[in-house]
């Protein structure tokens, strides 16, 4: 799911429509407890839409064709970043096709399992937050543009439509260390936690019969020091990885994208300009993070939800649905001299 922060940072670079045309507008959303009874006031997100940007229910193949297709330099598939090396001013980057080349500017995107970071900060390691994420894409009836979840403490089961006859679905699960399953184990694993809710995608997961197409991941999450070093510079999960509670990780990697773009653009200095896109997004990425990781203590996603530990993680948006809402404010400031 793309928040309505994620399509408010692609509007800054004409790419919002493109992504909107590839993906379902989520109209609602609705929580119920496992028997299907409604634990909130259903939730209007038109409002919302209305007054800043969608939020949006997409394949990962829709998000990523759509970027690509305006992407004015050549991609090259199927390469990954092996290595990077050499002066902090002067990066080498050897790449998984044998091929290596310098830079004058390297920008980490590669995920919470970062190679490039790995470089800049070979000691800092993701660390286990205490729970795994399931995740499918099913075909299905027709869906409403609604996204629904129920809870149980230390289990949430979500999902929403993400194209014509296509639902995604996923699950989290407190699990104190990380399970060891094979991929058919993940799948009965998957079902059989789906199936203490009564809800219409339960019954869906009950029917899924292809292991390869469920996603087991344990959640991790990762802090750095700095989001660059010397011209080398991370963005989204490679800097400030966190749990997927509150569909926050796409946004803040688009908006990462988007501030260092524009703090680049506002700069002949590079150094400059990267010292500038720190500056932005440590604060709005920190706020988000504490956000987050109030709303997966509640859900006790990290064991049992004492007083203690909710005191030590205060609030930071509504406890409600209304959550949703207050993270779209608009997290962009005009960068000095841009232009």
């Amino acid at each position: 799911m793309l928040t309505g922060n994620a399509a408010m940072a692609l509007r800054r670079v004409g790419l919002d429509g493109i992504i909107v045309d590839r993906g379902i507008v989520l109209e609602r959303m609705i929580h119920a407890d496992p028997l299907g009874n409604p634990v909130d006031d259903d939730h209007d997100l038109r409002p919302s839409n209305a007054r800043y940007a969608p939020v949006l229910g997409i394949t990962r193949d829709g998000l990523m064709s759509g970027l690509s297709s305006a992407m004015r330099a050549p991609i090259r598939y199927g390469t990954t970043v092996a290595s990077v090396s050499g002066p902090a001013r002067e990066p080498e980057v050897a790449f998984s096709d044998g091929t290596h080349s310098q830079f004058d500017l390297v920008v980490g995107a590669d995920g919470i399992h970062s190679a490039v970071r790995e470089a800049i900060y070979p000691g800092i390691e993701p660390t286990y937050r205490s729970f795994c994420a399931w995740r499918t894409v099913m075909e299905g009836a027709h869906w409403d543009p609604v996204f629904r979840f129920s809870s149980v403490p230390g289990c949430l089961l979500g999902s929403f439509p993400v194209g014509p006859g296509l639902v995604y679905a996923f699950l989290l699960f407190h699990c104190a260390e990380v399970p060891v399953l094979s991929r058919d184990e993940r799948l009965a694993r998957f079902k059989e936690l789906a199936a203490q809710f009564r809800a219409d995608i339960a019954a869906l997961i009950a029917q899924q019969q292809d292991p390869a197409r469920v996603i087991f991941v344990p959640v991790h999450e990762v802090q750095t020091p700095s989001y660059h070093r010397g011209r080398i510079v991370l963005i989204g999960d490679a800097a400030h990885g966190f749990p997927p509670l509150l569909a926050q990780g796409a946004a803040m990697a688009i908006e990462d994208a988007v501030a260092l773009a524009e703090s680049l653009g506002g700069s002949r200095d590079v150094d400059q300009a990267l010292r500038a896109y720190e500056s932005r997004r440590r604060p709005r990425v920190e706020t988000i993070r504490a956000a987050v990781r109030r709303v997966t203590i509640m859900r006790g996603m990290e064991g049992p939800v004492t007083p203690g530990l909710l005191e030590q993680h205060p609030p930071v948006v509504s406890a409600s649905l209304k959550a949703f809402d207050e993270l779209i404010e608009d997290p962009f400031t005009p960068v000095q001299g841009a232009t």
